[in-house]
């Protein structure tokens, strides 16, 4: 089996950098007259925004006008002790006001506004908010203003609990929509005594980008840094083709910390197991020299015919089977010693 191929592991350590995200506003805080002065300054949040962000924050539940509905986060690593949720949301195109442009295509501006609450003792505390605008384009040909598409959105944190209020809406403010999402981010006491793996994730492609300027939407893909993901959201596998996955290790120690390029030593053993909680796939142990574990699997069975006396007489190669399977990713730190496992569900058809 090939080891990861698609973003150098040398890359994906120094891209992290690059993470943390523009212009956020942070919450207020006591000031001197001085402070005070210079604040109001700064962008404040609009007050309709803040009566919409305010009137749905406890049960979870804000206007639509613009209907959207969150339903998965990813969170992965950033600079220092932070950490990035992404935060993914479904919405229709016709209700996202896809219209025909100049180009051909067909395109919209999303404007959004986002406040993040710090939970505090059961009490949702202001700790940062931003606003960016996003055009999205697709093709013209086979637009379908009810076809439903996916949306990501995404900023570095330290570690909590947190309360994600995004806000779309129409320049005019006219319409505005708000959905709520709350995450956990955990702290580097999550991986002292084992080792933290972020969710795998199927991946059908990816490239080096510019990374955002500011926190924005993406359609049908997301960004970490300076790498765009191009993920398979659905988990379905045609029959015959790789199973390409990634994720990230938190808490692997590094081989010697004084090197100008420290480097982990990561080994993993990847498995596929059926229905019946048997394997049904394996594969030799793969190393990595990085946290950052990117690699594509050959969703092919060897199949072995054996005679009275156990000798291979007959071996052949097929497909995986059309069927609900798990990926396990068995992980162990060679350093110190730390292990831990990962798993994701796919579907072969």
């Amino acid at each position: 089996m090939k080891a990861s191929r698609t973003i150098p592991a040398v890359l994906a350590l120094v891209l992290v950098v690059g993470v943390l995200a523009g212009p956020l506003q942070a919450a207020p805080a006591p000031q001197s007259k001085k402070q005070a002065a210079k604040a109001e300054a700064a962008p404040q949040m609009p007050k309709e925004v803040m009566a919409v962000i305010q009137e749905g924050l406890a049960t979870r539940q804000g206007r639509q006008d613009i209907p959207f509905t969150f339903y998965k986060d990813l969170v992965l690593p950033a600079q220092g002790s932070n950490l990035y949720p992404v935060f993914f949301f479904k919405a229709k195109n016709g209700d996202l006001g896809f219209a025909p442009s100049a180009t051909g295509e067909m395109e919209t501006t999303l404007n959004i506004i986002f406040e993040v609450f710090q939970d505090d003792a059961g009490q949702a505390k202001p700790f940062i908010w931003g606003r960016s605008q996003s055009l999205l384009k697709i093709a013209a040909e086979g637009y379908s203003a009810d076809e439903e598409a996916w949306y990501s959105f995404g900023t570095a944190m330290p570690a909590g609990k947190y309360t994600l209020a995004l806000v779309l809406m129409t320049p005019d403010m006219k319409k505005m929509s708000v959905g709520y999402h709350d995450v956990t981010l955990p702290g580097p006491e999550a991986y002292e005594t084992t080792l933290w793996p972020t969710d795998p994730v199927i991946v059908t492609a990816m490239e080096q980008v510019e990374p955002d300027a500011r926190p924005t939407i993406h359609r049908e893909y997301f960004t970490w840094g300076a790498i765009k993901f191009v993920p398979n959201d659905s988990g379905v596998i045609a029959s015959g083709d790789n199973l390409e996955v990634f994720f990230f290790v938190m808490g692997a120690a590094v081989k010697d910390p004084t090197s100008p390029r420290p480097a982990n030593e990561l080994e993993v053993n990847f498995e596929v197991v059926g229905d019946e909680g048997k394997p049904v796939i394996k594969w030799a142990p793969q190393t990595y020299e990085a946290y950052f574990v990117n690699q594509p699997l050959p969703l092919v069975q060897t199949l072995q015919t054996t005679d009275a006396d156990g000798k291979v007489v007959k071996q052949e190669q097929k497909p995986l089977a059309a069927g609900t399977y798990t990926l396990v990713a068995k992980i162990a730190d060679k350093v110190s010693g730390k292990t831990a496992e990962a798993k994701m569900p796919f579907e072969v058809k």
